[in-house]
């Protein structure tokens, strides 16, 4: 399995030795030396014989479980977790493990229903990090598996072969543990197997790979030799190595043999000249490199302090013929978990695996596109039939983006790990998904077998679906748009929530859950928009306020915008919804003579919020002057009397009302403009405005839009361009 050679230098693990009883003591002792070398193959063996003794309790199942996760022998750390959950004294995250140990073993029901029990025991955040990681997701991303063909090369071994990379377009550059050199055979304590070399294979015209023969020269040595990357020219690669210090192997203060990258050159078909990264370190690992096309980009794979947890992947750019400071790829790509093996592809393309984002097993194979200065987007799985219960990494693709390469330890291979061939036989697309519970609100339970509908905003219905046993549902959604979902149960009123999925791409799936709440009492509905763009808006307070009593209650809208609240009967109330950085919206309601039913809040006014835009000025759209002079027309009152309500809800804002006219009005129109925006300012003190929040100002003719200078020859619209009321917010009170 892969993390033989990432996951196990990467991470330290503290040893907690819990002694085992009589005769099964010396075998707990000697496994737990193994366990803190971190060589879990051979720690197996004298655990299994504790547990034929007697010693079956937490700590020895526990570290069987783990010893043969790490090792990719999924079933057996199925068989152990199984005993592990049964403890008294077990964690959360035993639960958790177990049901990844069941999802790697494609058990994606029985796991999903593991994860709820995990789900139940930990905090609200770590839950949704975890949350339809397993069924639905696999269900989805299974679904349509003819999108890749894949099958076994022929230049696999029995033991590990994984990790490739281009040499060229004929050549394959990977790593194996086969015994190729003749001598004593040295093997790995972490899963007995050789230690791993560079190899070279040649490419067929079919995409097959042979021919395997090892890399001549300096750069395989009694040490790990593992992933490696070629420069565009083939002349130089960098590959992956047990850390030196001084040409001698270094561990870190905690005992791990680190990893470092390495360079090496081809001098007449031999690599040598070997030279260490600038950033290797006996601390922390680095590793997996990877080139970018042009060469100006170095990515790898470190544990270093100050990442996101687990293993993250980081760049340096080409400085002028050294390395700059190492970039964290940041949270889109990195997760708390590990991402490794990370390949650049001809367009850019960032390929890696990870165990973090939501996936069908235990590493999965991400696409990221490169946004230039933005960096990377967030990662989209690629799917099956490349993705599946197991690890799958190490994924390359050609310049064409139809062939290539990737090492998983699948069942049906020749070896622990193996190296696979695809073709794809089309774009990789984004395919994302939207989950949730539906939940009685009445009994707090989770509703089963009950359909729910995706509507897009024009009202048409566009995906079903029926909650399963444990009342989650699961359908599919398209990038950019915005839906509403809907319940109904007799004795309910129609559950529904928003989703927009503007911003999906940072996740892949939308967790929503519907709330079905009874039909006796009076609810208010609404759901908050942005103005100035598509989606709804979260975090947004929204306070009801009894206007006899002056009792109020308070909720905030999640991701989906919505409010649902319930009202007394035959009252007044104010609503008032406040989000800071934009405008607040204000609107009372009554419930004189109700007793049952929705008020639709969005029917009473629009749920639209708009920013707050200091130093931005907005255009009055009615704003008219009677016979050219200082006093306003009906329009222009009416549309002020809408400006004052929006100020008095929003009692922080400063404005200045600014007048502006057009190029044929030479008779002192700034004067005369300045008279108008008094006006104006009149008109809102009126209206309960405090005065020293606004400010009038007269621009005349000195500040134009357009080319309309006075004796320029312009159309009337292209003067009522210039001929304008505008007001700007100044600033925001403390």
């Amino acid at each position: 399995m892969l993390q033989r050679i990432i996951i196990s230098v990467l991470l330290a693990l503290s040893v907690v030795c819990t002694m085992a009883q009589g005769n099964a003591d010396p075998y707990v002792n000697e496994a737990d030396r193994y366990y803190a070398q971190m060589a879990y193959a051979r720690a197996i063996p004298p655990y299994t014989t504790a547990t034929e003794l007697g010693a079956v309790n937490e700590h020895v199942t526990k570290r069987l479980a783990e010893c043969h996760m790490r090792l990719g022998q999924t079933e057996e750390a199925e068989k152990w977790y199984a005993m592990v959950v049964k403890f008294l004294n077990r964690e959360p995250v035993d639960l958790f493990h177990y049901a990844e140990a069941l999802k790697s073993n494609g058990k994606y029901q029985v796991a999903e229903e593991w994860m709820d029990r995990y789900l139940a025991e930990v905090e609200k955040g770590e839950a949704v990090l975890h949350r339809s990681n397993i069924g639905g997701f696999a269900r989805k991303f299974t679904a349509d598996p003819d999108r890749f063909t894949v099958r076994n090369v022929a230049a696999n071994s029995s033991f590990s072969d994984f990790g490739t990379a281009w040499a060229d377009e004929n050549h394959i550059l990977f790593s194996s543990a086969r015994k190729v050199n003749v001598g004593i055979e040295r093997r790995a304590s972490y899963n007995d197997q050789p230690f791993l070399d560079l190899f070279v294979a040649d490419v067929t015209p079919s995409g097959d790979l042979v021919n395997a023969r090892e890399l001549e020269g300096d750069v395989n040595t009694k040490l790990h030799e593992g992933p490696a990357t070629a420069s565009a020219n083939g002349d130089v690669i960098w590959f992956t190595r047990n850390e030196l210090f001084n040409g001698r192997v270094k561990k870190s203060t905690s005992g791990i043999l680190r990893l470092g990258i390495y360079k090496a050159h081809n001098v007449s078909g031999k690599w040598g000249n070997i030279e260490q990264f600038l950033y290797n370190n006996s601390e922390t690992s680095v590793g997996h490199p990877a080139i970018s096309p042009d060469g100006m980009r170095l990515f790898f794979v470190s544990d270093m302090p100050g990442g996101h947890g687990g293993s993250d992947i980081y760049v340096c750019k080409d400085m002028g013929g050294s390395w700059g400071e190492p970039e964290n790829l940041g949270p889109a790509v990195n997760t708390p978990h590990n991402e490794v093996f990370p390949f650049i592809g001809a367009d850019n393309t960032l390929y890696f695996a990870s165990n973090g984002h939501p996936g069908l097993g235990g590493l999965d194979i991400f696409a990221s596109i490169y946004k230039g200065l933005d960096g990377y987007a967030a990662p989209v799985n690629v799917g099956a039939p490349v993705n599946g219960p197991k690890d799958d990494f190490a994924f390359i693709i050609n310049k064409d983006r139809k062939k290539g390469f990737f090492s998983s330890n699948r069942p049906g291979g020749l070896g622990d790990d193996d190296i696979y061939a695809f073709e794809m036989l089309g774009d990789l697309e984004q395919r994302f998904l939207c989950t949730g519970l539906v939940i009685d609100d009445e009994t707090e339970s989770p509703v089963v077998d009950i359909e729910v509908k995706l509507f897009d905003m024009d009202g048409r219905v566009v995906a079903t679906a029926r909650t399963d046993a444990n009342g989650e549902y699961n359908v599919p959604v398209d990038k950019g748009k915005e839906y509403l979902l809907k319940v109904e149960m007799k004795g309910r009123y129609t559950g529904e929530t928003h989703v927009s999925t503007e911003d999906i791409a940072e996740q892949q799936i939308i967790t929503r859950d519907i709330h079905m709440i009874p039909d006796a009492g009076i609810w208010i509905r609404g759901t908050a928009h942005y103005q100035e763009k598509i989606g709804f808006v979260p975090g947004v307070t929204v306070t009801v306020v009894n206007m006899s009593s002056f009792f109020t209650e308070s909720q905030t809208t999640g991701e989906g915008g919505d409010i649902n609240m319930r009202l007394q009967s035959n009252e007044e109330f104010e609503v008032l919804l406040e989000k800071p950085g934009y405008y607040s919206i204000s609107l009372p309601i009554s419930t004189i003579g109700m007793k049952n039913g929705i008020i639709l809040l969005n029917d009473l006014r629009q749920l639209d919020f708009e920013p707050i835009l200091i130093g931005t000025p907005v255009p009055f759209k009615q704003i008219r002057w009677a016979h050219e002079g200082t006093d306003l027309d009906q329009a222009a009152k009416i549309e002020l009397d809408q400006f004052a309500e929006r100020l008095n809800t929003n009692p922080l804002v400063k404005v200045e009302i600014g007048v502006h006219s057009d190029a044929r009005d030479t008779n002192d129109p700034a004067k005369r403009d300045q008279k108008r925006a008094a006006s104006i300012v009149s008109h809102l003190v009126k209206k309960g405005v405090k005065k020293d929040r606004l400010t009038e100002k007269g621009y005349g003719i000195s500040r134009l839009k357009n080319h309309c200078a006075p004796g320029v020859q312009c159309t009337e619209a292209e003067h009522a361009e210039n001929r304008r009321v505008e007001f700007t917010v100044t600033d925001v009170f403390e």
